[in-house]
């Protein structure tokens, strides 16, 4: 009787919990300025840059 009562309680509790909490996410989500956007885009270069110029040869790549 008890299992029955805690299994009801989980099937109807957990997804309105996880419901809640993927919308609260989603509510302190918040866009980057334009400055921002722009330093996460040059960051984004810059590792796109070094790791075209890395020497892979111990991993059987070139140079």
């Amino acid at each position: 009787m008890i299992s029955n009562l805690f299994w009801l309680l989980a099937v109807m509790i957990g997804p309105v919990l996880l419901g809640a909490t993927i919308f609260y996410a989603l509510l302190r989500q918040r866009r980057l300025t334009s400055d921002e956007q722009a330093r996460s885009n040059a960051a984004a270069r810059e590792l796109y840059r070094d790791d075209e110029n890395a020497d892979t040869r111990h991993l059987g790549g070139r140079r």
